[in-house]
């Protein structure tokens, strides 16, 4: 049966806050912002089970006008900001693997395993497009769409 809940994610994971919930896999995007990206994410982390893989969307914006915070006006498709939650996770989280996938503006793929911690000087969230872009392969563990099924076959 669908179930549906109309709510926020920050309502959601208080709603199941100290229930053993587990899910296989938990796909994050919604508000395009880093901070409650960041959120979402180590929520999911406290809800996903061993085998489990949490999925983000967004997370390679190409055009630093379509990862602002706000919505650009008169132009086609918005990332946000949330490519600075995926990098700050990379430098804090070494019990879980995380890549994206170069397709659909970056799919982020998160699942139990090992890395070894991003080192960046300043706060993830205060980095700027051009540090990503700089940066990119490295920040995001960025890989092809052909290593991605050699990986996941």
């Amino acid at each position: 049966s669908e179930v549906n809940y109309p709510i926020t994610s920050d309502e959601f994971f208080n709603l199941i806050k100290g229930h053993n919930i587990k899910y296989d896999i938990i796909f994050i995007d919604g508000l395009h912002h880093d901070i409650q990206v960041y959120k979402d994410v180590r929520n999911a982390l406290n809800h996903i089970t061993n085998q489990g893989t949490i999925v983000c969307h967004d997370m390679n914006p190409q055009w630093e006008i379509t990862q602002r915070k706000q919505v650009p006006s008169g132009v086609s498709g918005w990332n946000g900001d949330c490519w600075k939650a995926w990098v700050k996770l990379r430098c804090e989280l070494n019990n879980v693997e995380m890549e994206v996938v170069n397709t659909d503006h970056g799919v982020g793929i998160i699942r139990n395993g090992n890395q070894k911690c991003l080192n960046i000087k300043e706060d993830a969230f205060n980095l700027h497009f051009w540090d990503l872009d700089n940066n990119r392969k490295e920040y995001l563990n960025l890989i092809s769409i052909k290593d991605f099924f050699k990986k996941y076959d």
